[in-house]
């Protein structure tokens, strides 16, 4: 008995401790009763097998453990595997039989407006077919982790094809506030432009354009893999998903035409910027040249007067009123100057 109960204290400590797999950031198993089950560890294996069952399997290829996981998953083909672990980040959808291979781009949650970095923008990779989805990223994705969030509160999915049209979805969501924050920013430069408050916006505006030109850059193929995709999809895409696909599809579309307006928004503002310091640049340096031109001929009589030679009149011989005639012939002299450049002005 002493040895039996040994051996079943042993059965439930290897049960509780059982190494789970390191690297797996969720797995879920929608099931027809419309129950979802979370999965971990043996258990992967066994809800790709079951019938009916929706899943899906989303992983970290920077540990080695996941890595070692998808090379030896035998619902993947070979080359399903190899691209799951690639880290080619060309956007592109590829449809081999019934199964669909993916690269998209996807916004970290450090994004941020102000302080822009490349590095903001990550890439999930996944492989679909009618019953599993199984994606990977290098770095943490926005979208994927509040796919997750929203599974993990009851969010039930009866089929792949309606996880992918939300997973785009909620692209084009994120991507739309991201928009709207950048047009806040653009019209608040503009205001202050127009209202003549000129002061270190040329760096803001650099800043959107790069962003605005990151962005197409990234998601502006997805618009031209997701109408590629909707022309010839998978026998499992029911009629409605299709249609859901397409609308996301325009929505997509819709979102790239406000990227390139934004760019070329900037741009405009850039330029109207420019002119404003530039005809602010001109007006100073009127002044400056009118102040020249006034103080340049008094300076020239002052310079003259204040020579230690001989013979400068009114130094031996001019008696009390010498100075006062000197001031007064350099007034008059700059009266008459400010006189002409009045008179050129309504000339011109």
């Amino acid at each position: 008995m002493k040895i039996a109960m040994t051996l079943s204290n042993k059965s439930l400590l290897e049960t509780r401790f059982r190494p789970t797999l390191h690297g797996l950031i969720c797995g879920f198993a929608m099931q027809p009763d419309q129950s979802i089950q979370t999965l971990g560890g043996d258990e992967l294996r066994s809800a790709l097998d079951r019938p009916g069952t929706v899943v899906w399997l989303h992983f970290n290829v920077r540990v080695g453990q996941s890595r070692d996981w998808i090379a030896r998953c035998d619902h993947l083909s070979e080359a399903a595997r190899r691209f799951l672990l690639e880290h080619d980040d060309r956007k592109r959808i590829e449809q081999t039989g019934e199964t669909l291979l993916g690269v998209i781009s996807d916004v970290r949650h450090d994004f941020d407006l102000d302080d822009f970095d490349p590095e903001h923008i990550a890439s999930l990779r996944f492989y679909m077919d009618a019953s599993c989805v199984i994606s990977t990223r290098l770095q943490p994705c926005s979208t994927a982790d509040q796919l997750r969030t929203e599974i993990k509160q009851g969010h039930y999915f009866d089929s792949t094809a309606k996880l992918l049209v939300h997973l785009f979805d909620s692209q084009v969501t994120r991507l739309g506030e991201t928009i709207e924050r950048v047009r806040v920013m653009l019209d608040d430069i503009e205001d202050e432009v127009l209202a003549g408050r000129v002061r270190g916006q040329h760096a803001q505006l650099g800043s959107i354009r790069r962003l605005a030109v990151r962005l197409n850059h990234h998601f502006g193929p997805e618009h031209r893999m997701l109408q590629r995709l909707c022309r010839r999809l998978p026998n499992w895409f029911g009629a409605v998903d299709a249609a859901a696909l397409q609308d996301v599809a325009e929505e997509f579309r819709e979102l790239v035409d406000d990227l390139t307006e934004t760019q070329e928004r900037a741009k405009l503002l850039q330029e109207e910027l420019a002119a404003r310091l530039a005809e602010q640049t001109n007006s100073n340096l009127y002044i400056l040249s009118v102040f020249t031109a006034v103080l340049l001929p008094p300076s020239l009589i002052a310079g003259i007067f204040g020579m230690n030679v001989m013979g400068v009149p009114g130094v031996q011989d001019g008696g009390d009123m010498a100075f006062w005639w000197v001031m007064l012939g350099m007034g008059a002299i700059s009266g008459l100057i400010l006189l002409l450049l009045a008179y050129w002005r309504r000339l011109f």
